[in-house]
């Protein structure tokens, strides 16, 4: 890694609270790291859709339109690719998206609420469910999974889907909403 990469890293992760010595450097170090976030994420509070033998967990915003875009094109994909898709909420894109995360995690069928929410997504104000207060128990668990979102990229991102492969790796794609042929590419690769 050049100097100037490892500067512009330290300042990154230092503008974000991470001292630069946090960065793990070695490819083993890097692997450790994601496997610990990778077992955070168990118990991150969400929403859970298929009941497969492949897991591959999806931080997302409410309002933000290639989460909405990803969640259209993995629907389709959990029964063949025998999925448990565990989508995890943050809020903090826009004004309403922390509101809107609670409102979907205090509803009484979590699931029913998103498939909703989603399925009247607009492109202008986002997902459709009216935002409301948080209780202290939802702010306590929104604000885990927003720490859990900033601690496997270094600053809050998302989407991001995390995966463990048949290897025992564990992936991290946060590259927006990869198209479905790539979705498919990388559901193949998902540990059973």
């Amino acid at each position: 890694m050049t100097l100037s990469r490892r500067v512009l890293i330290g300042f990154v992760l230092c503008a974000f609270g991470i001292p630069a010595w946090a960065h793990p450097r070695s490819a083993a170090a890097r692997q450790a790291h994601r496997l610990v976030l990778y077992r955070a994420l168990a118990h991150a509070t969400g929403i859970t859709e298929g009941h497969g033998r492949r897991v591959v967990y999806d931080i997302f915003d409410p309002n933000c339109p290639y989460c909405h875009m990803l969640y259209e094109r993995l629907q389709g994909l959990i029964a063949p690719y025998h999925l448990t898709l565990h989508e995890i909420p943050v809020g903090y894109l826009t004004p309403s998206s922390a509101g809107k995360a609670a409102a979907l995690l205090e509803a009484s069928d979590r699931r029913a609420a998103l498939r909703a929410a989603e399925a009247h997504y607009s492109w202008k104000t986002g997902s459709s469910i009216t935002p409301r207060p948080a209780s202290p128990a939802i702010r306590k668990e929104l604000a885990t999974n927003l720490a859990l979102d900033t601690r496997i990229v270094g600053f809050p991102l998302v989407p991001i889907l995390v995966y463990q492969k048949t290897d025992g790796t564990i992936r991290i794609v946060n590259s927006g909403a990869p198209p479905t042929w790539a979705l498919k590419q990388m559901l193949v690769k998902v540990k059973e």
